[in-house]
């Protein structure tokens, strides 16, 4: 019997999850919730709703993927999903860096799944890396570049020699950035990432000592070949770094040269450094933006949940 799926968002993320879940054995996509109807939306195989609670509600969904960039809109849909029982996958970075301490609650109290691997890093797995493969270790700091999109603008001006509104509008045409990329180049999306990290290896709502947060936006493409020319590269990074049992969040440009791991780094890719006491540095690297990457991920947290499910159930069977 396959399970029901419902998509909440049909935009680059939401489009990608459609195809990758049709052709995922063991799924059915049930419902899809959009914005507005319209006569492409009327097309689909499927029903399509306007009103994204009513998939909610939908007793034969169990699990529900959410791919919107509203915020408000997110948390309302993630509490009501969690409150049933039901398994909610979010990409939406700003919402889950500043209610993650309130959906954990909700989820435990209700019996529900919230996961978010797509968060952070889009294809790379580095949440689940630090929660199920490093989950004994001390991480004292993590440092990478976690936007794809402004990876992709400095690439280009530096390659290409791009101003920086070229550049952007470039990645706005690709669908690496928004049609309102402020979030992006301003450096609040790291910095929800940063959060988001800092939540993952403290187990819990991190207490921060210090943030700094700096975007990209200011760069002029001479800078950058200059730069380049002596043996460096401008990289977006976030940084975060454990003191005691605090932690510090910096987000900003940063000059590295090319003995650093991040050096070549380019485009859209994204890399995460995790420094622990005991397994030395780790080193994860991938897409880090567009619409498959980030689908990808949020596919990787639906099967990894069943499977966990699936051996939960042959737990108890042999305790029978």
């Amino acid at each position: 019997m396959k399970a029901n799926v419902g998509i909440i968002g049909l935009g680059t993320v939401g489009s990608a999850l459609l195809k990758q879940v049709e052709a995922l054995p063991g799924y059915t996509v049930k419902t899809l919730a959009v914005r507005r109807k319209t006569k492409q939306t009327a097309l689909f195989s499927y029903p399509v709703t306007d009103n994204a609670f009513e998939l909610i509600e939908d007793p034969e969904i169990d699990i529900i993927f959410e791919a919107i960039n509203n915020s408000e809109d997110a948390l309302a849909y993630a509490k009501r999903a969690l409150t049933l029982g039901k398994t909610f996958i979010s990409a939406s970075k700003a919402m889950l860096a500043n209610e993650l301490a309130d959906l954990h609650r909700i989820e435990q109290e209700c019996g529900g799944t919230l996961l978010y691997e797509a968060a952070v890093g889009g294809a790379i797995p580095v949440l689940r890396t630090i929660r199920e493969h490093l989950g004994g270790e001390d991480i004292f700091k993590v440092r990478g570049i976690v936007n794809g999109s402004c990876n992709y603008i400095l690439t280009s001006m530096l390659n290409e020699d791009l101003s920086f509104d070229e550049a952007l509008q470039n990645a706005q045409i690709l669908g690496y950035a928004e049609s309102d990329p402020s979030s992006d180049v301003d450096g609040v999306d790291s910095y929800y990432k940063a959060l988001i990290l800092a939540h993952t290896i403290n187990k819990s709502a991190p207490s921060l000592s210090r943030i700094k947060v700096e975007g990209i936006r200011n760069l002029e493409s001479h800078e950058l070949k200059k730069a380049y020319r002596e043996g460096q590269k401008v990289k977006l990074i976030a940084e975060i770094e454990k003191n005691g049992e605090q932690y510090k969040v910096d987000v900003r440009p940063r000059l590295i040269d090319q003995t650093d791991g991040l050096y070549y780094v380019d485009g859209v890719n994204n890399a995460i450094e995790i420094d622990t006491a005991h397994a030395g540095r780790l080193i994860l690297q991938g897409q880090g933006a567009g619409g498959h990457p980030t689908a990808s991920a949020m596919i990787g947290d639906l099967v990894n949940a069943q499977t966990k499910r699936e051996q939960r159930i042959r737990e108890l069977l042999l305790q029978i």
